[in-house]
């Protein structure tokens, strides 16, 4: 029933979308897509449509819908060492306006989960310069979500009520420039500031060894975080070839540092028709606190394997086609592209190697 409902939440506001965006030329486009991923106690199955219509000729509206599907045996998510079922909920639209050089928009996003709230706000302009070969942009964004223990499954959790409040700052400055016709550089930095129960509500943290206990999981009440990303990606026109390096680096006061390097090439078959290819290594540190089990109580505990040292290499392969390369298709359809994408993810820690699948239809309409 609340599928249903969502789903119904999510036409409705498609539909709105396409009645306020009826009477303008402007192309839009709807977009149908799945997504599943499973690791070694997670499955999430992921339907979301999203859809953008001009509103006249400088102003354009997005809408996203989504529903995840989840299904884990991990304690840390509520579970008693069996699988459970959960569905999260999440409605987002943002509007965006180019005056001359300027485009800006606004955003927002709200998701719903048994024991999570979230809601996102964010703001973003972009200038451009020197004949539009340079871009620069400035962002800001805030949120604050809720959560508690209400998915708990297991006597320990049960016995106690946990809520927490969760805020989060972030903001978010690009510079993106034109070094040559066929090659096209950008940096990115984000600076997030997070504060109040980032603690998970249901993770136990094992003490004193083989004989010890169980206690809740406590990390700081604050966390700041610097990511800075670079791209460089160029065409050659010989092997109708685009190939895309970056690089991302993080850290934060938690003293865990990342490197993410990552390599694409997108190759033309023919007109429409492209194939995908991926290569992304990331590494980082544990955190400072981390422990997979603590001799003694200490402020901080915490065996999420998400604070620890680990690797993952994660291999990716996409097919996008007009829909008219599969077979004769009118009407709506005519310019429709699908997506199939295929990636296989290598993790060195213990929630094991996942793999992921996504398939996508997007329909343009308007003129």
């Amino acid at each position: 029933m609340q599928l249903k409902l969502a789903l119904r939440a999510g036409w409705l506001a498609l539909g709105l979308l396409l009645a306020a965006a009826g009477s303008a030329r402007a192309q839009g486009e709807i977009t149908m897509r799945g997504v599943y991923y499973k690791e070694r106690s997670t499955r999430v199955v992921q339907p979301m449509i999203d859809a953008r219509a001009p509103l006249g000729d400088d102003t354009e509206l997005d809408v996203h819908t989504l529903v995840d599907v989840i299904t884990s045996a991990s304690a840390a998510a509520g579970a008693a060492g069996t699988p459970f079922t959960e569905r999260r909920y999440e409605l987002g639209a943002g509007l965006t306006h180019r005056i001359g050089d300027y485009t800006c928009g606004l955003s927002g996003r709200f998701s719903y989960e048994p024991d999570y709230t979230s809601g996102f706000g964010a703001g973003r302009c972009q200038v451009a310069l020197a004949q539009q070969n340079t871009l620069l942009g400035l962002g800001v964004a805030a949120g604050n979500d809720g959560l508690s223990n209400a998915g708990a499954r297991d006597e320990m959790s049960q016995a106690a009520s946990v809520t927490g409040k969760l805020r989060s700052v972030l903001l978010s400055t690009s510079v993106t420039q034109v070094l040559s016709p066929l090659m096209v550089a950008g940096v990115t930095y984000d600076l997030t500031y997070i504060e109040g129960f980032l603690e998970s509500p249901y993770r136990r943290v094992p003490v004193g060894g083989g004989m010890g206990m169980l206690v809740p999981e406590a990390v700081p009440s604050s966390r700041l975080r610097h990511a800075l990303f670079g791209s460089v990606r160029g065409f050659v026109p010989a092997t109708r070839s685009t190939w895309i390096a970056g690089y991302r680096y993080y850290l934060d006061d938690w003293d865990i540092q990342a490197h993410t390097p990552e390599l694409r090439l997108v190759q033309e078959i023919r007109p429409a028709l492209d194939v995908h290819a991926r290569y992304r290594f990331h590494w980082q540190s544990e955190a400072y606190f981390y422990q997979q089990t603590y001799a003694s109580l200490e402020p901080f505990l915490t065996s999420d394997v998400k604070l620890s040292e680990f690797t993952t290499h994660t291999f990716g392969l996409e097919l996008q086609s007009a829909l008219t390369h599969i077979g004769e298709v009118t009407g709506l359809l005519r310019d429709a592209r699908v997506e199939l994408v295929l990636e296989y993810v290598v993790q060195r820690n213990r929630l094991g190697n996942a793999v992921v699948f996504q398939t996508a239809l997007a329909m343009p309409f308007g003129e």
